[in-house]
């Protein structure tokens, strides 16, 4: 490993001075760690290159030669016919005649989910699923998500559920045909549980399951549904009634403890980010802080919508209804609290502040409580909309035809009581795993269970039956704002499982459809779809093509809830506020695998959570003063105390900046709270109430013989590898009474470690106002007033841009003035037809994953494995850097702010220089392109690029599972991954990468081959029309060019803030990416280097009310910067 340093300023830059800033991303940076700053000076980190393992040992260049020694002598031994066969997938049997091979279809169909459905654009290759998009014809939802965009990968997971269980054993679809006959009784009192989505075609059978069935009781259950809401929603405006914003008419929003623009979605949130665009959506307009909209939002521990806000307010989430409660009273309401905090004078006159800009913009506000809060918050909430005349403006009321479903306390109530003889099991939860008291009430009756995954729920049940996946099914769905969406299959099951709609239709007409025996017949599902839609709109079959070709019917909405009742009580009772003896803990929504129902999902998996930056865990997230008064602050910041260099046990071994690397590993505490204990990994976040634990939900699942802390074997039936062992169940601390958050909590010190895999400081760059921002606010400015244009004018000269020299290169490509005459001058690789550029728009970036997995999906980028995580060796194209910023020194409220990162497309690439094989160079359109077949794999790019963009390929990581523990080390003898399901996923169009080379962000460049054949096509056309040849039609320079903005990337596809923007700079001001970068909050990153990238980004925006706490520090957080 090289030991070679490099010169870096010293740490103390980033002190802050008197009105000045400090920007850090992890702890370690923040206090200016020897081992950090260590970090920065090596040339390669640490763990990157050397050799530390036995396994790595074997495999190292010294074993080489013997390797090939070894290989040479088997390949004479004679053992050709030995060779495991190949195995082939044949798409179609016989192929249908609009197919041709290698040319994606594309079909509309929606992800059915609790916040709405999501419509999409499936691309099929060869009738294989292959990467979704958002349906860019329903205009009221913009982009994705990253669960939608790896819910493709759910599909494909090996470990699916393949087989009918009965009472955990492989039984056969005849078997459980036979018991269902039993079961079906007219008389019986059956229990029907669904998830908290909306299907109009399931609320039809299940008025017709009311005909059959006399007795049958119905429910509603996903671990993470806010009951709470849905019992203020229904006092108020009547049963089955929901809340739908539009946030496009909202100026102001006030957010109580809801991640609305991510993990708690209420609305189509396209609204508010349109109102993000200053220089409106299309960047041709003149920017006008006018036209922003401002976000409050109250919460205990950072949330994506809490990094987007203008004013955050840090408070535990139980106290969050005090909050509430002193803005209704600032309104006009008579509001009683009792218990909880005293809000201090900062806290009061935030409130009072923010009340008097919702009481200016009535009508024009929005106030939500998240989903999962208390019902006094709740009620508080619709108490502040109603008193500001929100209610049909920017909030609309509306039966969501779900029907009155009970919750999962009136089930256990009802099994305990048998008073159920059966209970069918459809929801996506796993009620085994993370509903408390089912498990053990489910004994006293029969249960069945359709589910995706062979968890514990479907281990636990009498029958389990493996479920279609929804790009198997015939399905419809609402969206949110209640359009009816077509849920369509691109592909007959995989393992011939069995859809929601298909097992309802059992039971009333007793014969279960198997599409292995009947897949050339016409779904029963089809069927019923079919006749829910022709009584909603009509029965024509113009109308139902049209509906399965757009995906969804324009004309259908919610209806209109028209009860409208008051609030009734005007007291609200807190619990006592957190204090270290008495903490609270907070059962979160992981970023992630969501309430656990993705954590089968490597992509889901190893991408980093937006906040922590930890993969492949949860741990317990505590503010650095409650993490003092613990006693474990100098824990956390302290390396692992022990490690091994090439076998031998030495003191702070192999760990890169912040104590990450292989041997990186996170104290553990114990956490007690009612009358339970759990012991968890804990670390630091910023930003985060003191005296509050939050630790996410989902993990924990099972364990096998190779956990890190010995909990296994247990539950290992319930998982897969990608699942097993991962992190701690939280589940196993909250009960029915406190489903969000428990108070009373005690934490020790574990006296042991956990080894943590985290990105924080992964490919970190160097440099001051990375990711820049302004604010509408008039601030001083070296002892003068800098208004918002002034601010804006500034963007380019903020950070180390502001006293770097120009960039005068010695070096003048041929076509310049310098080397030629300009009318003789010859441009040197220059397509002057394209030239493709990307800007980020930092103001609308929120910092979700959701860029990450599409490009994962659309590049057939690899999973690494927690180990190799931890080592510094993701292969994601695109990373999501986030800093913490404090303004005057205040540490304990910083800002947050994201920055997606990929290759830049320099047009003077440092990269290019280096390579001692041509296997990076530019192409003629401005990409940096790579030619994998060269590649040598000398990582001299990669070193040598100030963006840290590059990933190199240290195995085999598409070939073999790099999950299968020390698979990657045993060489060819390791497990093959070939062949196996996910497989199928890849995008044909993308080369599948080897061990020893290098990748990065290609502008998928596959996307834009396929804009130039589209070119050709038009060409070719055009001369069939004239008659003549090719060569002899005349077309215009823009006929030769793809369409304008018809390229988008995946990153930009999948965006749900529209926030990154690509195209063709030749096309002019025509071209939304030349408009944007015409902005003057367009900046290069580290411009002072002269790289000339391609990809720029535009400064972000704050926009705070002048008469709040702490509003002069807003949008400072990089403007002071030098």
């Amino acid at each position: 490993m090289s030991n070679r340093k490099n010169n870096q300023p010293d740490p103390t830059v980033n002190a802050p001075t008197n009105g000045g800033t400090k920007i850090w991303r992890s702890l370690g940076e923040l206090e200016s760690t020897e081992r950090f700053q260590d970090s920065l000076d090596r040339e390669f980190v640490d763990g990157s290159a050397q050799m530390e393992t036995e396994e790595e040992r074997e495999v190292s260049r010294r074993s080489f030669i013997k390797l090939m020694g070894a290989s040479s002598a088997l390949a004479g031994m004679g053992l050709a016919a030995c060779r495991r066969p190949e195995s082939l997938i044949v798409p179609f049997t016989e192929s249908p005649e609009w197919s041709v091979p290698g040319k994606p279809v594309h079909f509309a169909s929606s992800m059915p989910r609790a916040n709405g459905a999501v419509p999409l654009v499936v691309t099929t290759h060869d009738g294989r699923p292959t990467k979704l998009e958002p349906n860019k014809l329903f205009d009221k939802h913009s982009g994705t998500d990253s669960f939608t965009q790896a819910s493709v990968l759910d599909m494909y997971d090996p470990a699916r559920s393949r087989d009918f269980l009965q009472s955990g054993v492989k039984a056969s679809r005849a078997d459980f045909e036979k018991a269902l006959a039993d079961i079906a009784s007219p008389t019986a009192n059956i229990g029907f549980v669904f998830g908290d989505d909306v299907s109009p075609t399931r609320s039809r059978l299940v008025q017709e399951l009311k005909g059959k069935f006399a007795d049958a009781r119905f429910f509603q259950y996903e671990p993470l549904t806010g009951d709470a809401r849905k019992q203020a929603n229904a006092a108020v405006f009547g049963d089955d009634a929901d809340v739908v914003v539009n946030f496009s008419r909202a100026k102001v929003v006030l957010s109580l403890d809801s991640d609305f623009l991510e993990l708690d979605q209420q609305g189509a949130v396209s609204g508010f980010y349109k109102n993000r665009f200053i220089e409106g959506a299309g960047y041709n307009k003149k920017a006008n802080a006018k036209a922003m909209n401002r976000l409050y939002i109250a919460e205990g521990g950072f949330s994506l919508t809490g990094g987007m806000a203008d004013h955050r307010l840090r408070i535990a989430p139980s106290q969050v209804p005090a909050i509430a409660a002193e803005i209704a009273k600032q309104l006009g309401a008579s509001i009683t609290v009792k218990g909880g905090i005293t809000l201090s004078a900062t806290e009061k006159k935030w409130a009072a502040e923010c009340a008097k800009d919702l009481k200016a913009n009535a009508g024009k506000s929005v106030v939500l409580a998240g989903t999962r809060q208390s019902r006094e918050l709740q009620d508080l909430c619709i108490t502040i909309n109603s008193l500001l005349g929100n209610y049909g403006k920017t909030l609309k009321a509306v039966n969501t035809g779900r029907g009155n479903l009970a919750n999962m306390q009136s089930l256990i109530s009802a099994l305990n009581a048998g008073q159920l003889d059966a209970v069918v099991l459809l929801t996506p939860g796993n009620p085994v795993y993370d509903a408390d008291g089912f498990a053990e009430a489910a004994k006293k009756t029969k249960v069945i269970h359709l589910g995706l995954r062979s968890d514990a729920t479907a281990n636990a049940a009498d029958w389990h039956i493996p479920a279609a996946h929804y790009l198997e099914s015939w399905s419809d769905a609402r969206t949110n704002d209640g359009a009816l969406t077509a849920v369509q299959p691109l592909i007959l099951p995989l393992y011939n499982g069995v859809s929601e709609i298909d097992l309802l239709l059992a039971f009333l007409d007793g014969k279960l459809f198997d599409s292995s025996k009947e897949g050339e017949k016409t779904s029963v599902s089809y069927d019923a779809v079919r006749k829910t839609f022709s009584a909603l709109a009509d029965g024509s079959d113009k109308s139902w093509l049209k509906f399965l070709r757009d995906g969804f019917w324009k004309d259908s909405t919610f209806a209109a809830a028209t009860t409208l009742n008051a609030v009734t009580g005007n007291t609200v009772n807190l619990p006592s506020a957190p204090n270290i003896n008495s903490l609270e803990v907070v059962f979160a929504t992981d970023g992630s695998i969501y309430d656990g129902r993705y954590i089968n999902n490597a992509w889901l998996q190893e991408a980093p959570d937006p906040i922590t930056k930890v993969c492949w865990d949860n741990v317990a997230v505590v503010s650095p003063k409650t993490a003092k008064d613990m006693g474990v602050y100098d824990k956390i910041l302290k390396l692992q105390p022990k490690g091994k260099v090439y076998g031998i046990e030495t003191e702070n071994a192999g760990v890169g900046p912040d104590g990450e690397g292989k041997d990186h590993a996170n104290p553990l505490v114990k956490v007690m709270v009612n009358g339970r204990e759990l012991e968890v990994a804990v670390m630091i976040g910023f930003g985060h109430a003191d005296n509050v634990v939050s630790i996410a939900l989902g993990y924990g699942q099972g364990f096998d013989e190779h956990d890190e802390l010995n909990r296994g074997p247990k539950n290992d039936k319930d998982v897969s590898l990608v699942s097993v062992n991962r992190g701690f169940n939280s589940y196993s601390l909250r009960n029915a009474k406190t489903p969000y958050l428990a108070t009373g909590a005690k934490v020790e010190s574990a006296n042991k470690r956990y080894s943590i895999a985290m990105t924080q400081e992964h490919h970190a760059m160097y440099g001051r106002a990375l990711a820049r921002e302004v604010s509408t606010m008039e601030h001083d400015h070296h002892g003068h007033k800098a208004d918002f244009a002034a601010q804006i004018e500034g963007v380019k000269t903020q950070g180390m841009d502001s006293h770097a020299p120009e960039n005068i290169s010695l070096y003048k490509q041929k076509g310049s003035e310098t080397w030629h005459e300009k009318a003789k001058a010859d441009k040197h690789l220059y397509d002057e037809r394209q030239q493709w550029a990307m800007t980020i728009d930092l103001n609308n970036c929120i910092g979700c994953n959701a860029c990450l997995v599409a490009c994962q999906a659309e590049n057939n980028i690899p999973v690494v494995g927690k180990e190799q995580v931890a080592m510094g060796r993701e292969m994601h194209w695109i990373r999501m850097d986030r800093y913490f910023s404090a303004t005057d020194g205040d540490e304990d409220n910083p800002e947050m702010i994201p920055q997606p990162v990929a290759c830049m497309q320099c047009e003077s690439a440092p990269c290019e220089t280096v390579c001692p094989v041509n296997a990076t160079v530019h192409s003629e359109d401005g990409l940096n392109t790579m030619a994998y077949n060269r590649c040598i794999g000398t990582r001299y790019c990669a070193n040598n690029c100030p963006y840290k963009a590059r990933r190199f390929n240290f195995f085999d990581y598409n070939k073999r599972n790099p999950l299968i523990e020390k698979n990657l080390y045993k060489g060819p003898g390791g497990k093959k991954a070939v062949g196996e399901a996910p497989h199928l996923q890849r995008n044909p169009n993308v080369t599948v990468r080897m061990r020893g080379v290098m990748e990065k962000c290609t502008y998928c460049v596959q996307r834009i081959q396929s804009a130039k054949a589209k070119v050709k096509a038009r060409l070719k056309k055009k001369a069939t029309i004239a008659g003549g040849s090719s060569v002899d039609v005349k077309m215009a320079d823009s006929e030769l060019r793809p369409k304008l903005d018809s390229v988008r990337v995946a990153c930009q596809d999948a965006c749900p803030s529209s926030a990154i923007t690509f195209g063709n700079l030749q096309d002019g001001d025509k071209a939304k990416v030349v408009r944007s970068r015409n902005s003057a909050r367009n900046y290069e990153l580290l411009h002072y280097i002269g790289t000339l990238p391609r990809t720029t980004y535009l400064a972000r925006v704050k926009n705070p009310n002048p008469n709040m706490p702490g509003a002069k520090g807003i949008g400072r957080a990089t403007i002071n910067m030098y």
